[in-house]
C-alpha cells in the first residue's frame, strides 16, 4: 500500500502487492509520498512519478527492489535527491530526473548500475556534475544534461561507454569542451552543444580514417590541441 498526500491536502493510498511489475503514479498532484511499502515488492520493474509536486523523496525502500529497471521522477520540484539506494538496483536501465530544481547531484551510486542505458538530468539547476562514477558503464547510450548551468564538463569518464548514442549538453554555459573521447564511438547518432561552446580534440584524431557522423559534421569547427589524453584503465572482469 502506497500512501501519499496530494495538493488538496487529502491523504490517499494505493493498493499494490508484490506481483505488480509496474507502478504509475504520474500526474497525480502528489506533494509527498512514502515508498516504504515498496521494500516488499521484489518484482517491481518500473516506477513512474512524473509530473507531480514532489520537493523531496526518500528512495531508501527501493534498495530492496532488485528487479527495478526504470525510475522516472521528471517534472517535479526536487531540489535534492540521494541516489544511494540505487546502488543496490543492479538491473537499473533508465533513470530520469529531468525538469526538477536540482542544484547538485552525486552520481556515485550509479557506478554499480552496470546495466544503465539512459540517464536524463536535463532542465535542472546543476552548476557542476562529476561524471567519474559513469566510468565503466559500457552500456550507457543516452546522456542528456541540457538546460542546466554547467560551465565546464570532463567527458573523460565516458571513454568506456562505447555504445553512447546521444549526448546532449545544450542550453548550458560551457565555454570549452574536449570531445576527444567521442571520436571512437561508432554508434554515436547525436551530439548537441551550444553554438558558443568551443569544441577541442587531440590533434592526432584528425587523421583517423573514420569519424562518427556527428563528429564528421563538426570537424571544421574543432580546435586541435596537443594535450595527450590518458588511456582508460582496463575494466574489471
Amino acid at each position: 500500500m502506497i500512501r501519499y498526500v496530494a495538493s488538496d491536502g487529502e491523504k490517499y493510498q494505493v493498493e499494490k502487492d508484490d506481483n505488480y511489475p509496474e507502478i504509475d503514479l504520474s500526474d497525480a498532484s502528489i506533494k509527498s509520498i512514502s515508498l516504504e511499502s515498496l521494500g516488499h515488492t521484489s518484482k517491481l520493474e518500473k516506477l513512474n512519478l512524473d509530473t507531480n509536486l514532489l520537493t523531496e523523496i526518500d528512495l531508501s525502500p527501493l534498495s530492496s527492489c532488485a528487479s527495478l529497471r526504470i525510475l522516472s521522477i521528471t517534472s517535479n520540484e526536487l531540489t535534492y535527491i540521494d541516489l544511494e539506494p540505487m546502488s543496490r538496483c543492479s538491473e537499473l536501465q533508465a533513470l530520469e530526473l529531468s525538469d526538477n530544481r536540482l542544484t547538485e547531484i552525486d552520481l556515485s551510486p550509479l557506478s554499480k548500475c552496470k546495466e544503465l542505458r539512459w540517464l536524463y538530468i536535463s532542465d535542472n539547476r546543476l552548476k557542476g556534475i562529476d561524471l567519474e562514477p559513469l566510468d565503466g558503464l559500457s552500456k550507457l547510450q543516452y546522456l542528456v544534461l541540457s538546460g542546466n548551468l554547467l560551465r565546464d564538463l570532463d567527458l573523460g569518464p565516458l571513454s568506456r561507454s562505447n555504445d553512447l548514442r546521444y549526448l546532449h549538453l545544450n542550453e548550458n554555459a560551457i565555454q570549452r569542451l574536449d570531445i576527444s573521447v567521442l571520436f571512437y564511438f561508432s554508434n554515436l547518432e547525436s551530439i548537441v552543444f551550444d553554438n558558443t561552446t568551443v569544441l577541442t580534440a587531440n590533434h592526432k584524431l584528425k587523421h583517423l580514417h573514420y569519424f562518427p557522423v556527428p563528429i564528421g559534421e563538426k570537424l571544421e569547427t574543432i580546435e586541435w590541441s596537443h594535450e595527450v589524453p590518458e588511456p582508460p584503465a582496463p575494466l574489471d572482469i
